[in-house]
């Protein structure tokens, strides 16, 4: 019995043409950004910065240092505080909610208070607080929903928070490794500097 192979066909140029254009107005097929590439292309990267003479080659290694150590820096910290809390905080929203509760415990905070310090909008930290609230970590005052309810850790919240906290901390001093006064001073400088000069247009 004769067995039949078949050949998907090859389309054409124009097809193809077609395909890439149509692909492009639909946008990005995945929304990760620049922060996001991995160690491998950001290598690539810096040999095109070396070959191409784009830019100051040493500048740009530095700025790619800072975000592959930086991706890998939240990827650490992210297993360890899932592991603490429970659950995935990829955007670290919730993480920097229970930080500003715990920092100010025994004191209340409002929803606006901890949108500011979590920098998101009031519709995401209603949200937020609800995921908390359903996970008994935190409370609100009784009878009221609205934005300006005081919001407290509960028992529960407060453990919680103090373990992820410390853990966080210690993790932190683990990854900095033995680097010492000196360039912890440099160091923190230098991301001072890119933060700063990534706030504005840098043209």
């Amino acid at each position: 019995m004769e067995t039949l192979v078949r050949k998907r066909s090859l389309p054409s140029r124009a097809s193809k043409s077609r395909n890439a254009e149509a692909n492009a107005a639909k946008g990005p097929i995945h929304s990760a950004s620049p922060a996001g590439i991995t160690k491998h292309p950001l290598r690539l990267l810096s040999g095109v910065a070396r070959q191409s003479g784009i830019g100051n080659p040493d500048s740009c290694m530095i700025i790619l240092s800072i975000l592959s150590a930086s991706r890998a820096v939240r990827r650490a910290l992210s297993r360890e505080l899932e592991c603490e809390l429970g659950f995935q905080d990829n955007s670290g929203s919730c993480f920097a909610t229970l930080v500003t509760l715990y920092a100010l415990s025994p004191l209340p905070a409002t929803a606006a208070d901890l949108a500011y310090h979590a920098e998101v909008s009031r519709a995401s930290m209603a949200d937020i607080i609800e995921a908390l609230e359903r996970r008994g970590l935190v409370a609100r005052e009784a009878g009221r929903r609205d934005r300006i309810t005081p919001i407290c850790l509960t028992e529960l919240g407060h453990r919680a928070a103090r373990l992820a906290v410390h853990r966080f901390l210690q993790v932190a001093s683990n990854l900095a490794g033995d680097i010492g006064s000196p360039n912890r001073k440099t160091t923190v400088s230098t991301c001072e500097q890119v933060e700063s000069r990534a706030g504005v247009a840098v043209l």
